[in-house]
């Protein structure tokens, strides 16, 4: 199998757009770990592992059932992903989701059942979610699920000489190492990263003194934190059939984090405290 560093636009591993995308990803990996850890009530580090290029023939070549496949479109851009987990890895993630704590070890591999498969969908909105976040660095970008499975050739390889970036993670789960990846095809990142200038920097690196300028100056605006509880849904006709006194119960138990959001765009988690005779906000974890 021919698998070779990222190459962008000639590049090697310490140009401009492969350091941005790095970063990125590791960015990702953080988000991602305070969104799972949410989620599913426990604590699971994410690290980012490694980026390579690969062909998507090879890719596909690589595969192995009954590894998790779930392919994803992304919107706006006519670019198709994919998103793969271990099996082991999955199982383990759905016995946490399902509220058990996880063996001493990674869970067998085996095929998912049905309602396992529809589980799956839930834990996939949480990477979606974070990778969606990360990405803003590149383009507003939404997913949409275009196919869940666990047989490679199923996957559609409309030129198996198409050029991929594979960019794999890690997870720790109770004290063991499981592992997921993306495969996106390099066109989506060639074609909304930024260029280099003429001198080899890249115009999305501004100045180190630039950068603590505007930090100066944006020291005294004001933003605007909410924090919010993230309820069940509720149907319109008992909205619209509510009273006053009546009582609306979130199911939300008080040790489970809650989200924030500075001006709408930079989210935070944490967790509700108590400050002397009022509530606050103990920020847990930063995107």
């Amino acid at each position: 199998m021919d698998q070779q560093a990222l190459d962008l636009g000639g590049q090697n591993t310490s140009s401009p757009q492969f350091r941005v995308l790095h970063g990125v990803h590791e960015t990702f990996a953080r988000q991602l770990e305070t969104g799972l850890s949410a989620f599913l009530q426990t604590e699971i580090p994410v690290s980012l592992r490694e980026m390579t290029g690969i062909t998507a023939g090879d890719y596909r070549d690589s595969l192995q059932s009954p590894d998790c496949l779930i392919g994803l479109k992304i919107h706006p851009r006519p670019e198709s992903m994919v998103l793969r987990f271990e099996s082991p890895t999955i199982i383990t993630l759905l016995e946490l989701l399902l509220g058990g704590k996880g063996g001493e070890s990674l869970a067998e591999g085996r095929e998912l059942t049905e309602i396992e498969w529809s589980l799956l969908e839930e834990i996939v909105r949480v990477v979606a979610r974070a990778l969606g976040e990360a990405w803003r660095t590149f383009l507003n970008v939404e997913f949409e699920v275009e196919s869940l499975g666990s047989d490679p050739a199923r996957l559609p390889c409309a030129d198996p000489m198409r050029t991929m970036l594979r960019i794999a993670f890690e997870l720790q789960l109770n004290g063991q190492t499981g592992s997921f990846e993306i495969c996106v095809p390099q066109a989506f990142f060639e074609a909304v990263a930024p260029a280099a200038d003429a001198a080899g920097t890249a115009a999305f690196e501004p100045p180190p003194a630039d950068v603590q300028r505007n930090l100066k100056l944006l020291e005294n605006a004001v933003v605007e934190l909410e924090v919010s509880l993230r309820g069940p849904k509720l149907a319109f006709q008992e909205l619209v059939n509510m009273r006053p006194g009546q009582v609306l119960i979130f199911d939300y138990p008080l040790g489970q984090p809650v989200s924030a959001s500075a001006n709408g765009a930079v989210d935070l988690t944490g967790h509700i405290v108590s400050s002397g005779r009022k509530r606050a906000f103990q920020v847990a974890g930063l995107p």
